[in-house]
């Protein structure tokens, strides 16, 4: 993986910039889940055009890498354009560009992660039983005695942080906080 074969997303732009000055980069965020970004880019050769010329998606993990950690959703969007503009034919011998490249050498020389402690499975709810019944009982009490929209983001803080919840138990309580904060917001009075 000779850095020399691969291009920037950067020089890949200036060459397409250079041949369609009115051309158009459009990108969207396609997912973004606990703990990942999807991105897809379009190249389109004129502003104006309905159909691009190429697309590219890309898949990050927040925290898979040092820069990831940080700034996973940019570098997503940077690599969906990066792959577009080469499946455009704006690419030195590879496709993949030369940031893809590098954090994937940046990734093969971190150590392995310790892996968490395999817990036991946490049965799932049946359709009659409820998420008190599952250990969040507490929370779901935190979330329907918050009086403010600051209380409610300080619960989210201290669930999304709860590392004895199972994703689901998160989800649960997700949909429980999402409505008690419009209910919060309608009932608060409207500023002017």
């Amino acid at each position: 993986m000779a850095l020399q074969n691969y291009e920037t997303v950067a020089q890949r732009l200036e060459r397409f910039w250079t041949d369609h000055p009115a051309g158009r980069v459009a990108t969207e965020l396609l997912d973004g889940g606990s703990g990942y970004w999807i991105f897809k880019a379009r190249i389109y050769a004129k502003a104006e055009d309905q159909e691009p010329i190429s697309t590219g998606h890309a898949h990050e993990t927040i925290g898979a890498s040092q820069i990831n950690k940080t700034s996973a959703l940019e570098v997503c969007e940077t690599s969906a354009v990066g792959r577009a503009l080469a499946l455009a034919g704006y690419h030195g011998s590879q496709i993949a560009s030369a940031e893809e490249v590098t954090r994937a050498k940046a990734r093969q020389e971190e150590p392995t992660p310790t892996p968490k402690p395999i817990r036991p499975p946490v049965e799932a709810p049946t359709k009659d039983a409820s998420i008190t019944r599952i250990g969040s009982k507490q929370y779901l009490k935190d979330i329907a005695n918050a009086q403010s929209v600051a209380d409610l983001m300080k619960i989210a803080q201290i669930i999304a942080n709860d590392q004895d919840l199972e994703d689901f138990q998160k989800d649960l309580l997700r949909g429980n906080w999402q409505s008690r904060r419009s209910a919060i917001e309608l009932s608060s009075p409207v500023k002017v």
